[in-house]
């Protein structure tokens, strides 16, 4: 019978477990690895653009000061989240956007992002602020001790329940075979300094109160996607079997008559002269092609068939269970398309594209608000951007210095005309503005802006009309006789 317990006891003696076989069979399974992909390109993408938002007037700040202070953060952000050195990853593999990447996968598949934000000024590198990612299996408590008031898997915790450090094992628990189990100790992490910087990140998403750890999203469905591998292998066994053609040689003559002749020297005679025949023209069907066999003997062939006719309804009813439980639809999870319409795949991008952005809008404050913190406060250590006189410090108030967003991957469209037609509606009626429409892209507003002038001073330069030419406009009647439903319907008709 199923009993109370707390959010963390609930985890205590399985999730490690669960994190185990949830990264199994990520590795093993196709459709597992491809929703954590698609989950990965569809919140993180190529990486994360950032758009400094500092609140003028609490800062002591004029709009124009706070404008081009933001415009100097972000590039000063850009130089070192892209540099070519890849100094912002402590392993030197990826810039941040890889480093995002990196923590995301972890998100999904151990329930949990953890990042050390080190610092170390004997690098090298133009900061010394460093992003370091930490597998969550070395997060636990020190010598394998059972949880306390104050520590639960790893988490140290203040009366409230607050976590103020984290117990990192050295090494990961795999790898004490390779360094030797004696090796293996615990360090002690802050959380943060005594002045605030993080040092310390962990990103997760509590389902209750008085959860500390994560659960992989993949964990509800973690049977069933066992079930999935094993029924998608017999089917293709099955079809393999029933693929082969067989072919089996009859002699004639019945059982009693071949046991009178095995007292005989006939059957010796017989099988020898079977033989010699067989090596001089073996019965195969290479090309189509027939040999002659023995006289007498013929070739029998079995009818290869398909065992289970219900294999991909079965399939696909069980792959949109997993795409709803990983916050996809089934389109974008299989890329098969042929079953949606206009006015389903836009209703479903709409809905879906809310569950991402929480998602998104969660991880970014929990991760990488915590990172650009920490490099912030450095580059104003470094004096590398001038404030005015009346300015509030960082120290004052780092939150206010800190407020930003983070563009991620575009939203797409499904009908370009149309949606492109309704943004520059919603931008003229005043319920829009230039940079949420260019954020939906993936596009950052004052870029577009700067290059749209660039290409304008470029074309009149040259003799050009930097006036774009207007795209033909519809007329109602067009619009309607063909709704775009129709249409899909009709374009689905002619490729067919």
């Amino acid at each position: 019978m199923p009993r109370s317990v707390s959010g963390q006891s609930a985890l205590t003696h399985e999730r490690d477990l669960i994190a185990d076989r949830v990264q199994d069979i990520a590795r093993n399974d196709g459709w597992a690895s491809a929703s954590m992909s698609r989950s990965l390109d569809l919140v993180v993408g190529s990486g994360w653009r950032l758009a400094v938002d500092l609140p003028a007037k609490t800062l002591g700040l004029s709009d124009d000061e706070a404008d081009e202070l933001a415009d100097q953060i972000e590039e000063a952000w850009e130089s070192y989240a892209a540099d070519p050195a890849f100094w912002c990853d402590a392993y030197r593999q990826t810039p941040m956007a890889g480093v995002l990447g990196r923590a995301w996968r972890h998100r999904l598949g151990d329930g949990e992002a953890l990042a050390e934000i080190g610092w170390d000024e004997g690098r090298g590198a133009p900061f010394a602020t460093f992003v370091k990612i930490v597998d969550p299996d070395r997060l636990s408590n020190p010598d394998g001790s059972p949880d306390a008031v104050d520590r639960r898997a790893g988490v140290q915790l203040d009366p409230h329940g607050a976590a103020i450090g984290y117990w990192i094992r050295t090494t990961h628990p795999d790898d004490d075979a390779l360094w030797g189990a004696r090796t293996a100790h615990w360090a002690y992490v802050d959380r943060e300094t005594e002045w605030g910087r993080p040092v310390m990140v962990h990103a997760f998403e509590a389902d209750r109160a008085g959860q500390f750890r994560g659960v992989p999203p993949l964990a509800p469905i973690l049977r069933k996607l066992k079930q999935m591998v094993k029924y998608d292998e017999a089917e293709l066994q099955a079809a393999l079997v029933n693929a082969v053609l067989a072919a089996f040689i009859t002699a004639p003559g019945n059982h009693d008559e071949l046991a009178e002749a095995m007292t005989t020297r006939q059957i010796g005679e017989l099988n020898a002269a079977r033989l010699a025949a067989y090596r001089e023209a073996p019965p195969r069907l290479p090309g189509g092609t027939a040999h002659f066999l023995f006289p007498g003997d013929e070739v029998t062939l079995t009818h290869p068939g398909h065992p289970n006719a219900g294999f991909e309804a079965f399939f696909r009813a069980a792959l949109r269970n997993v795409a709803s439980t990983i916050g996809l639809t089934y389109e974008q999870l299989t890329m098969d398309w042929s079953q949606v319409n206009y006015s389903s795949a836009r209703a479903a991008l709409l809905e879906i594209w809310r569950g991402l952005t929480a998602r998104k809008d969660m991880f970014a404050a929990q991760f990488m608000n915590q990172v650009y913190r920490a490099w912030l406060e450095e580059a104003f250590d470094r004096r590398i951007f001038r404030l005015p006189g009346a300015a509030v410090s960082f120290e004052a108030n780092p939150a206010a210095w800190v407020r930003c967003d983070w563009i991620g991957p575009a939203r797409g469209w499904v009908d370009p005309q149309k949606e492109a037609a309704a943004a520059g509606m919603r931008m003229s009626l005043g319920v829009s503005s230039l940079e949420k429409e260019c954020a939906e892209q993936g596009l950052d507003w004052k870029q577009v802006t700067r290059k749209r002038a660039r290409e304008r001073r470029f074309l009149v330069a040259n003799g050009l009309d930097p006036v774009p030419a207007e795209p033909q406009r519809q007329t109602v009647t067009e619009d309607v006789q063909e709704t775009p439903d129709q249409r899909d319907r009709r374009e689905r008709q002619e490729a067919a």
